[in-house]
């Protein structure tokens, strides 16, 4: 009998303790229904009959920038599924020549509104041209030139302009990001597909206004990561393991200017190189030469400037030139990205560019 009552009174705590759950759980889940929590930005299925990372088509999404609701931007996500308040025509259609600007969340830009983009101050500014984003966060140097791919064989570009990241380097090889729905360099078959598939925990998890809360804006992963110790900045990393750095980064470097050697041929090419902003905002005046990826960096302008057909734009200099007369920042405090004065900065260099180029 005293058996009985104590798996009763089990089953009791155990039904109570779900019963506090589920309650909690939809009182949370209606609560962050009517706040501006941010969207999940869907991410399409990637494999051999859909090869290229893309997002939901035409919809309109809310993206919150850090935790507090202090920063909440709309953007549109167009009918190819990137982040662009233009409508992409397929070269068959077309009315105007198209650059194709390319990169990563630098480009998809959900810190900004669409029109304050770079590469929209860049459509702006060239009227008769259209110029056509595809960015999407965490693609390193192999997924640019898969991007290239398609864009040429999609859209046909006149004009390619890469934006080169900090992270772009190493993690273009598999072994170091591992992240499924991006083309990784290999040896073998040049780029390698790995497959995404959103599983249906992630599925039921993007309808879930407060799950997406603690994913997308407070980033609950990585701030258990950082409580436990195991959470460290890249540039940490890098440095402890420079050697191993470099070498793949080098081979990185090598493999996207063959890549882009061949879209030379018949269209021109553009390579934006982000500065050291940390180095600019401590009065440095060029990069900081402690930092690996600055030698990434330099040595990737450098050899890019030997080919024909490719002009490199260091936004070092410029940003650094910038911050010398107006003292402000590129990026949010709470935010690595550049804000919108980075990307006009980045906007009219651009502009600058093309012009001296002739376009």
């Amino acid at each position: 009998m005293n058996i009985m009552n104590w798996i009763s009174k089990i089953v009791r705590g155990f039904t109570y303790f779900i019963f506090l759950f589920v309650s909690v759980a939809a009182m949370l889940e209606i609560v962050f229904r009517f706040l501006p929590t941010s969207d999940s930005l869907m991410v399409k299925p990637v494999n051999a009959e859909n090869p290229i990372l893309k997002f939901m088509e035409n919809r309109e999404i809310t993206r919150q920038i850090g935790f507090n609701f202090a920063h909440v931007n709309t953007k549109r996500i167009n009918n190819y599924g990137y982040a662009t308040d233009k409508k992409f025509q397929e070269k068959s259609v077309q009315t105007k020549p198209v650059i194709s600007v390319i990169g990563d969340s630098y480009v998809e830009a959900v810190q900004v509104k669409n029109k304050d983009t770079f590469h929209a101050i860049l459509d702006e500014n060239f009227e008769s041209f259209d110029v056509y984003p595809i960015g999407v966060s965490g693609s390193p140097l192999s997924q640019y030139l898969a991007f290239a791919h398609y864009a040429s064989n999609t859209f046909a570009p006149k004009l390619y302009v890469f934006l080169i990241i900090s992270n772009d380097f190493d993690e273009s090889f598999e072994s170091v990001k591992k992240a499924p729905g991006f083309h990784y360099f290999d040896d073998v078959v040049g780029l390698k597909l790995m497959n995404y598939e959103p599983t249906i925990i992630k599925r039921l998890a993007r309808r879930s206004a407060f799950v997406r809360y603690l994913h997308l804006d407070l980033k609950l992963n990585v701030q258990l990561r950082r409580i436990l110790g195991w959470e460290v900045t890249n540039d940490v990393i890098r440095v402890s393991q420079r050697d191993t750095f470099l070498e793949f980064g080098r081979r990185a470097n090598e493999k996207f200017l063959n890549g882009i050697k061949e879209l030379s041929l018949n269209s021109n090419v553009i390579i934006v190189l982000d500065g050291d902003r940390a180095a600019i905002y401590s009065g440095l005046k060029e990069r900081n030469a402690k930092k690996p990826v600055n030698i990434l960096f330099n040595e990737l302008g450098k050899s890019a400037k030997t080919i024909a057909n490719i002009d490199v734009i260091d936004l070092h200099k410029i940003f650094r030139n910038d911050y010398a007369i107006n003292s402000e920042r590129f990026n949010y405090d709470y935010d690595s990205h550049w804000n919108e004065h980075g990307h006009a900065v980045a906007g009219q260099a651009l502009t600058d560019k093309l012009r001296q180029i002739g376009y």
